[in-house]
């Protein structure tokens, strides 16, 4: 038997990413062809990857033994479906406590614990939102709540190369640095919520070194929308919401995403929101962007219905599984939990699929799959897709084949029509599986099938690959 192929997709100067456009619903009904696979969704909730609940853990300067447990992220993976950790990195010595290294390096203790973290998260299967602060609180008698802009950029500089060295289970950055919680509201060395753009220059140099640091192929998530739109009406950019043309690309426009930690707890969300502009850009913004947080304060505003609604309005893609208590058990109360838990982030469902009839090796196959998103957001992060033909006799002869579609770009709410080809290999002959992949691109994870995709359909996922089954067919 000849040596199964293996295609590689290149990973050098990638073109760039283009919008496919969703299926025309107005075109006159064209009954299937023959042989038309039909699949069912379920309903299912799904640990997928880089979307969904995620717990959350905060590390002080205190105890720096401590580090993340593979034991406690896989539990939370069985029972809760949760593939996201949040470590919030505090320079504090508790989380009430005063603030250290606000006038020297951070030690190396705190960046080792950093490091084991990363790898902890990686043995789990994971992947972590990272957020750096320096004050878990905003009282007084415990100033100051942040360092300086000078050592807020040294601090920046020690923690980049764990940053590097981590990229493939970061799924985004949250600002941090500035403010309470890293969260650029209660401030002591900037000042504190100025009403015009001049009083924000300050802290354009801690945003622009962390697009330095954070690997170009992630967000870095801001705690209100008004700073990104500052930002691009004062450094000469449209202060506009991102288009699909500017999706993706490592710019400010494009990685700039949004976090709001006090969702649907009023009507501006406790100071996210300062007038009806603002969640207008937020709205259109993050279709391309990452949106998610926690909410803070249960009101008639909270209401699992309204929280759907503005979840589907603004495309969010995690949450935290703990806060607000009282706001998650009304959820629970009320039925709207299971749904917004569900709905987090992507939810992929394959309608149909028309493949080649009566296939042979070493020419063109085509498989035109149609699925919808039912989720409330598009991936964020770039996912590779592959057709993998598998032998039904020998699965050891296996053949993947690459695709150049794009999932960032099957949105939300909407139905896609996606075609895959490939060339298959003349020694292919008789009965193969043939799977959809949808992995993690990066090497070190792609093989991993806990950072698959599975598709929110009844028997087609293969927990042992990764790889979501469409059916057997015969190669002449």
């Amino acid at each position: 038997m000849a040596l199964p192929l293996l295609m590689i997709a290149c990973k050098g100067n990638e073109p760039t990413p283009v919008e496919p456009k969703p299926e025309d619903t107005t075109a006159v009904i064209v009954p299937d062809p023959e042989g038309t696979l039909y699949f069912t969704e379920t309903e299912e909730q799904i640990a997928n990857p880089e979307r969904g609940l995620y717990v959350q853990k905060y590390y002080t300067t205190a105890n720096l033994e401590e580090v993340a447990s593979v034991d406690a992220i896989n539990t939370s993976r069985e029972i809760s479906q949760t593939t996201l950790c949040l470590h919030s990195y505090y320079m504090a010595d508790s989380v009430s406590g005063s603030a250290n290294y606000m006038e020297s390096d951070i030690a190396p203790e705190f960046l080792d614990r950093l490091d084991r973290n990363m790898d902890i998260v990686r043995q789990a299967g994971a992947k972590v939102i990272l957020r750096f602060s320096y004050a878990y609180h905003h009282n007084t008698k415990k100033k100051p709540w942040d360092a300086s802009p000078e050592w807020a950029l040294r601090h920046m500089e020690q923690i980049a190369p764990y940053l590097k060295k981590h990229a493939d289970i970061i799924f985004c950055v949250q600002a941090g640095f500035i403010g309470s919680w890293g969260e650029w509201y209660y401030t002591t060395n900037y000042p504190q919520n100025p009403a015009k753009d001049e009083g924000y220059e300050t802290r354009w140099p801690i945003a622009e070194k962390l697009m330095e640091i954070v690997p170009e192929d992630r967000q870095i998530c801001f705690r209100q929308p008004q700073f990104k739109m500052r930002y691009l009406r004062t450094h000469g950019m449209e202060e506009a919401p991102l288009t699909a043309d500017e999706a993706y690309l490592p710019t400010v426009k494009a990685r700039w995403a949004g976090h709001n930690d006090c969702f649907v707890s009023g009507e501006g969300d406790v100071g996210t929101y300062h007038n009806d502009e603002e969640r207008a850009f937020w709205a259109k913004d993050t279709k391309y962007t990452l949106m998610g947080g926690e909410t803070c304060k249960l009101c008639e505003y909270s209401a699992g219905e309204n929280a759907v609604r503005e979840m589907e309005t603004y495309h969010w893609t995690y949450l935290c599984n703990s806060y607000h208590p009282d706001i998650l058990k009304s959820w629970k109360a009320s039925g709207h939990y299971e749904t917004i838990k569900r709905r987090l982030g992507y939810r992929f469902v394959l309608d149909k699929a028309t493949l080649t009839q009566a296939p042979k090796g070493g020419e063109v196959f085509q498989a035109e799959i149609t699925l919808h998103n039912a989720g409330f957001a598009a991936p964020a992060n770039k996912r590779d897709v592959e057709l993998v033909f598998v032998s039904a006799t020998n699965p050891k002869e296996k053949y993947i084949f690459p695709q150049t579609a794009d999932p960032r770009f099957w949105m939300a709410g909407e139905k896609r029509i996606v075609t895959l080809s490939c060339t298959l290999n003349e020694a292919m002959h008789g009965a193969y599986k043939l799977y959809l992949n949808l992995p993690d691109p990066y090497p070190s994870l792609h093989d991993d099938p806990r950072y698959s995709i599975r598709l929110a359909n009844e028997n087609v996922w293969e927990p042992e690959t990764g790889y979501n089954l469409l059916t057997t067919i015969n190669i002449n």
